[in-house]
């Protein structure tokens, strides 16, 4: 089950209240108590990514906020408060952090980073993710797992990180981080396309298309395998 802590509840409902006043009119969707209104602009929130690790102080957790506009992410920003990080990104006007612009690496594969997760929520799928990680390290330089998809994304988007995998993610968790990658350079989307914001996905992003086509066609034909597809 979903770890959620009393200061996710917070966090969103002070977050709500505060975006929904800069636009009145937009509606609002959260990961701890769903959507609420409806309008062209949209807000969608996770108060804590990384539940898990903000519980135990780990001390890697982040806030994402995407706006929407028509269903369609125009603004992200996701804030690291432990190291006081910050990324963002309008569309069509590039990803920045608190040191100016961000751009992917061009890393090819074999010097690559991968970060993913084995779902841990979906224990299920263990085996599926395990089976692609098995596939991809043989290949990149290693395998890194922070346990907050937003920063993650973000750790792509400023060429950190460089190939990224995760088998079910809601919009929350992406909108704002599939938003900075684009913006940034790199390559974000489920396996048959782009992502939309309406339900969970899987998502893979990547610092160029070669290594996204070639993740992609890796996460398709183990999904296919474990009967995802």
């Amino acid at each position: 089950e979903n770890l959620a802590t009393s200061a996710d509840y917070k966090v969103e409902k002070y977050l709500k209240r505060e975006l929904t006043d800069l636009l009145p009119e937009s509606s609002f969707l959260g990961e701890e108590d769903g959507k609420e209104g409806e309008g062209r602009y949209g807000w969608i929130v996770d108060p804590i990514d990384g539940t898990a690790n903000y519980a135990r102080d780990l001390r890697v957790s982040t806030v994402s906020v995407a706006l929407t506009d028509g269903g369609i992410p125009v603004f992200g920003l996701v804030y690291q408060p432990y190291t006081d990080e910050m990324f963002y990104a309008e569309k069509g006007k590039g990803a920045f952090s608190k040191n100016g612009k961000i751009t992917v690496s061009d890393r090819l594969l074999a010097n690559s980073m991968f970060c993913t997760s084995w779902s841990a929520y979906r224990k299920e799928r263990a085996e599926m993710c395990f089976r692609i990680s098995e596939k991809i390290f043989p290949l990149c330089e290693d395998i890194r797992r922070f346990g907050t998809a937003a920063y993650e994304m973000c750790l792509l988007a400023e060429g950190k990180i460089d190939i990224y995998y995760e088998a079910s993610l809601q919009p929350w968790d992406f909108a704002a981080g599939a938003l900075i990658v684009r913006e940034a350079g790199g390559f974000v989307g489920s396996v048959d396309g782009k992502e939309g914001y309406d339900r969970e996905y899987p998502i893979i992003a990547s610092n160029n298309q070669e290594s996204f086509e070639f993740l992609k066609n890796v996460v398709r034909e183990e999904m296919k395998n474990f009967g995802e597809l």
